[in-house]
């Protein structure tokens, strides 16, 4: 049996559509189940659940009174009683035959413990359709494998990964003190451990990226800010492009001040380098805008400045504030409504 554990909390816009498309899935010979761990939503995901399970005997509901998305994870783990075991999001949504595929890519692959499909991101307006364009380019991702739809072969991590259940038991559950990145911190101990994932297009999705600048900031400065904890928690980075845009602003913001601190014509070596990174997230727009259009293509410089200074502010920030470690245990409430 392939088990499917997928954490969610106030979806109401996305999960019908999400979960009839985890339901309508090929299923592999053994069989699928589907575990929706909720987190308490309030805001009819729940009664659209209800109504799902009516028509569906293999999906079931369980309880993430935590709210706290690797709680969600680790409940669904712990539940699930398959072979195999995937950990989806409910802001996809599903080719027909991602489930069978990521089974077969197992059985064609068993020196991997993870596969998975590379992030075929999705916006539905023009400044989404920036955001999609740059969290699939590396002027906007670096070298994220698992971010370049047509990729296929060993990665760092699946978005949405089918595991083999006894990877587990070898290295531990998501860690359940990070509000965001737990998944990097898992892909970190899986390759601490020698397990190899592998990633082909033929498992297709589509991700829904976040359509606001405001909900695109918030999402990328938390990723940065979490960060931080799992450095701290190894010591090292697990990937270098991981810091990079941290790095870059400081060195762009020192350039800034040397140079406004220079006498006469000098000053004017204070643009230089925000003007180089103004003009590369341009150009590498404009070399979109065959595939999304010009006015897409004006926006990606955009999308991709909010989503490099969003990172390495919630970076700067996790640096500075002490005792990160301890938000989740904390309870604050405000981080554990990010999980959504």
């Amino acid at each position: 049996m392939l088990s499917v554990v997928m954490p969610c909390r106030n979806e109401s816009h996305h999960i019908e559509a999400c979960v009839r498309s985890i339901l309508g899935q090929e299923r592999p010979p053994e069989g699928v189940e589907v575990i929706i761990v909720d987190g308490i939503s309030d805001d009819g995901t729940r009664e659209i659940l209800e109504n799902l399970t009516k028509e569906h005997p293999e999906l079931r509901i369980v309880d993430n009174p935590r709210r706290i998305t690797p709680c969600a994870m680790n409940v669904g783990i712990r539940e699930a009683r398959g072979r195999y075991i995937a950990i989806l999001g409910a802001h996809c949504q599903y080719a027909p035959d991602y489930l069978s595929t990521c089974a077969a890519l197992l059985h064609e692959h068993p020196e991997v413990c993870c596969v998975g499909g590379p992030a075929v991101s999705t916006g539905k307006g023009l400044f989404g359709q920036a955001v999609a364009a740059a969290m699939s380019h590396p002027v906007g991702i670096g070298n994220a494998k698992h971010r370049y739809p047509t990729y296929e072969g060993y990665a760092e991590g699946a978005c949405y990964p089918v595991f083999r259940r006894e990877v587990f038991d070898k290295v531990g559950l998501y860690d359940e003190m990070l509000v965001r990145n737990q998944d990097d911190e898992l892909n970190y101990r899986l390759a601490k451990h020698g397990e190899k994932v592998f990633i082909s297009p033929r498992a297709g999705y589509s991700y829904f990226i976040r359509e606001t600048p405001s909900r695109l900031f918030r999402q990328y400065f938390e990723y940065g800010y979490w960060r931080v904890a799992v450095l701290r928690k190894h010591r090292i980075p697990s990937s270098f492009r991981q810091i990079v845009p941290p790095l870059f602003m400081v060195v762009m913001l020192s350039s800034v001040i040397v140079g406004l601190s220079l006498p006469g014509w000098w000053r004017l070596t204070a643009a230089t380098i925000p003007m180089l990174y103004g003009v590369t997230l341009l150009m590498a727009g404009m070399m979109q805008s065959h595939k999304t259009g010009w006015r897409v293509a004006v926006l990606f410089p955009v999308a991709a400045a909010i989503m490099h200074v969003a990172y390495a502010m919630g970076f700067v920030r996790g640096m500075l504030k002490r005792g990160i470690d301890r938000i989740v245990q904390s309870g604050d409430a405000e981080q554990q409504r990010s999980m959504s």
